[in-house]
């Protein structure tokens, strides 16, 4: 615990004195970062609205910043912001470089309000394990200068648990994507997300564990834990699913016998940091 200890305290160290903006999503790793900043000096903490969560994932982030006495803006990408035209019609369009052009995006809002705002420095939530996986968004925050203290003092998600639990910060539901449900190089629409929420919101009454509805050109892939998938092996359920998820739209419903995949670690971080 003294090791944590320290690293806490490298942390409150690093934000003395500026006025510091969070990326926050309201998730474990954002959370604790602003919860410290917050508790250390002037702090805001802007969550990016750009559709590709769930409503209800935008309204938990509100009401944890609200528990936790963080200050908090909710910025909703929205017609308005005409620099961002090109960026958005790129995005939309669902390139392999998504996640790279989503972040940039939202570099840009953040910076644009940093300078507005006359704070001193972003940061977001990434963590020493992130830079170990393929992230695409790390590079793109890099690019605006917005700084990850979590990964440069080595913070591990079991650190992020531990030192959650020792500052009484509760540990959320992981929320993830809706745009990772959307195949690439297939446009991403408002309605395709929602048809995605709804289907994963009506399983999930059904479902434990990792659940995810691709939607592959109008065809649902649910993908859940192995251990689940001998629950579609009945006929009364294959009839309950396949008949609300063309409800909701989708042409064909199918589901990957394989199992939810979790994506494969590469070590990148020499490049990040």
């Amino acid at each position: 615990m003294e090791e944590l200890r320290k690293k806490l305290e490298n942390l409150k160290k690093f934000f003395k004195g500026k006025k510091v903006i969070v990326a926050y999503s309201g998730g474990v790793d954002s959370s604790l970062i602003a919860k410290i900043a917050s508790d250390t000096t002037e702090t805001l903490a802007i969550t990016i609205d750009n559709g590709f969560f769930s409503d209800d994932a935008i309204k938990k982030a509100e009401i944890r910043a609200k528990k936790y006495g963080i200050k908090h803006e909710v910025i909703k990408l929205d017609a308005k912001m005409h620099e961002l035209d090109d960026l958005i019609a790129q995005l939309k369009k669902n390139p392999t470089n998504r996640c790279y052009l989503c972040k940039k995006i939202m570099a840009i809002i953040l910076v644009n309000e940093k300078e507005k705002l006359g704070y001193d420095l972003i940061v977001d939530g990434t963590i020493y394990d992130d830079l170990f996986e393929d992230r695409p968004g790390i590079k793109a925050f890099r690019e605006h200068g917005i700084k990850s203290p979590l990964a440069e003092f080595k913070i591990s998600k079991k650190d992020v648990y531990e030192l959650s639990n020792y500052l009484d910060i509760e540990i959320p539901k992981k929320e993830t994507c809706l745009a990772t449900r959307i195949r690439f190089n297939q446009e991403i629409t408002g309605e395709k997300l929602k048809r995605v929420e709804m289907a994963e919101k009506f399983l999930s009454k059904y479902i434990k564990g990792t659940l995810r509805v691709r939607d592959d050109d109008g065809i649902a892939r649910i993908e859940v834990d192995k251990d689940e998938i001998e629950k579609f092996f009945s006929e009364e359920f294959i009839k309950i699913v396949v008949d609300e998820l063309k409800k909701l739209g989708f042409e064909r419903v199918s589901l990957d016998l394989e199992g939810y995949k979790r994506p494969l670690k590469n070590n990148i971080h020499k490049n990040i940091l």
